[in-house]
Order: C-alpha cells, then sequence, then structure tokens
C-alpha cells in the first residue's frame, strides 16, 4: 500500500468509498471539501498502516478529498511523538478544518493531562477560528474534564460565551485575513503574498488543491459559532456532573449566551445520571433563560 504518493492514497479511498455513507455524511457536515464516503473505522486503520512507515512523506502531500483531510488528521494525533511534535502538527492542521469532524477526530484521539498541553489549549479558546477554539474545547472535555482542572474550565468557558460571543465569528468569517488565509489554502495565492501572521513556519503538512469538476460537499448551513456553541454545551454538560455549582452558577448569568445556556441544559437533560429532580429544576431554569 503506497501512502506515500497522492495517487496511491486516492487508490486506497475511492476502493473504500461507499455512495451511502457519501449522502449521509454530505448532510452532516458543512464541509467545502468533496466527500467519498470512507467511514471512520476503515480510515483509522489506514492510518495505522501509515504511522507503520514515514508518516512525514504522507503528511507533506497535497490533498483534495475530504476524508484525506481527516486521515491527515488521524496522523497527527495518532502518532507516537512526544507532544510539541503533536502541537506543531495541529498548529498546521488546524487551518484547514471547517466542519466539526475534523475537529472532534483529532482532539479526541490525542491523549495528555499535561499543564503545557492545557495552556496551549487555554491560548486556542481565544481564537477567532472558530474550528480552532472547537478544537480546544474538545480536548478539554477528553483530556482534563474529570481532573483537578474542572472548575477552572467552568471559568474559562464562562469568560468564552458572554452574550453577543458568536458574533466574533461571523466578522472573522468576512475579514480580509481569513479571505487571505482561505485563498493561500485553496491555492489561489502563494503564502508569501497572504497576511504575514498567517504563513506557517516550515509547513509539514501539503495543500490543498481545488477540485474542478462537481463534487459531493457538505450541505450543512449552521450560523457562524455554531460549532463553538454546541462544544461548550458538550463540555459543560459533563462538567455539571463533578462542578454542578459552578455549571448552575453558569446557566443562571444573565450576561452569558442564552443560547448556550439552553443547549447545555438540553444536555444536560440528555443524561441517564442527571436525577429526576435536578431536572425539573433546570427545566424551569430553562423556562426562565427563555423569559429573560
Amino acid at each position: 500500500m503506497d501512502f506515500s504518493s497522492i495517487s496511491g492514497v486516492n487508490e486506497m479511498l475511492f476502493a473504500a468509498a461507499d455512495k451511502g455513507y457519501q449522502a449521509f455524511t454530505s448532510r452532516l457536515t458543512n464541509t467545502k471539501y468533496p466527500i467519498l464516503g470512507v467511514r471512520i473505522p476503515q480510515l483509522q486503520a489506514m492510518a495505522k498502516r501509515i504511522l507503520k512507515g514515514d508518516y512525514s512523506a504522507f503528511l507533506a502531500l497535497p490533498f483534495t478529498y475530504f476524508e484525506h483531510h481527516l486521515l491527515r488528521g488521524m496522523v497527527c494525533a495518532m502518532n507516537k511523538e512526544g507532544e510539541g511534535e503533536h502541537l506543531s502538527l495541529f498548529a498546521e492542521y488546524i487551518p484547514f478544518i471547517d466542519d466539526w469532524e475534523g475537529v472532534d477526530l483529532i482532539a479526541s484521539r490525542y491523549t495528555n493531562a499535561s499543564e503545557s498541553y492545557f495552556n496551549a489549549l487555554t491560548e486556542y479558546l481565544s481564537d477567532c477560528r472558530e474550528y480552532a477554539v472547537r478544537f480546544a474545547l474538545v480536548a478539554l472535555l477528553s483530556n482534563f474534564a474529570a481532573t483537578p482542572r474542572a472548575g477552572e474550565i467552568v471559568r474559562l468557558v464562562r469568560s468564552l460565551t458572554p452574550c453577543g460571543y458568536m458574533e466574533k465569528f461571523a466578522r472573522a468569517a468576512k475579514s480580509p485575513q481569513r479571505f487571505a488565509q482561505n485563498a493561500q489554502l485553496a491555492g489561489t495565492i502563494p503564502a508569501q503574498d497572504s497576511a504575514p501572521h498567517l504563513a506557517r513556519q516550515e509547513p509539514r503538512l501539503g495543500g490543498y488543491i481545488p477540485l474542478s469538476a462537481p463534487a459531493v460537499c457538505g450541505s450543512a448551513t449552521p450560523p457562524c459559532g455554531y460549532y463553538v456553541l454546541m462544544g461548550a454545551a458538550w463540555l459543560l454538560s459533563v462538567l455539571y456532573l463533578t462542578e454542578k455549582s459552578a455549571v448552575l452558577s453558569y446557566l443562571s448569568d444573565p450576561a452569558q449566551d442564552p443560547a448556550t445556556r439552553l443547549k447545555t441544559i438540553s444536555k444536560i437533560l440528555d443524561s441517564f445520571r442527571v436525577p429526576t429532580d435536578e431536572k425539573q429544576s433546570l427545566r424551569a431554569l430553562r423556562s426562565q433563560i427563555k423569559c429573560e
């Protein structure tokens, strides 16, 4: 199996493609990368094979298809190198993410509860890129939600999600810098002509090659910031099990985004680990938030 050439990678992906799964995936994601329809377990098996050889040669390849993009993310997350290698690869991979799946698959596959990783994730929380922030939220959930850091994480989410916070992602998506970054990733302008702070130093991940022919892409159309909202609600609903008073304080705070608070309550109500009497109180709080 040749994972060191574009033709070799595409051959493997095309052979594993499933039209039914392609249609299913396209309804769930908003990616603009062409979708082939390769299932996640198959991609994970490919990633493991890549990691048995020189994975840097694979990562240096440019890509076109959504599944190649996901495969890159898995290789970035599943390699056995140290924290520095992972953070470097994540920093190169994250600018290419344009959907929730490209975040969740990598952020949940790298396990590390170190102080330096926590600090790196808190820096991503202040990023204007929606999927960089979601990466931090999912990674915090996977690695720190069940640690003594839980209370601190609630405070971090509180600082992230004041009323109107989603507007910043809408502004960022329309900014000249974001346009330049998108053009750079699409290959329509060289890196040196884009905003200087967007240029990556010694990148090891290949770029994106647009497909000229019609293709099946993601059809979901969530508003800007939606996946940060969902990530924050998911994280808070899990933290509720160990940091109940802190999360309740967050949910009762009218200065916090009401949509995020309502979605958090919805996710808590879905949990079988929350007693019935607490769910009744949460439903009353939900009604109160809707009347604010």
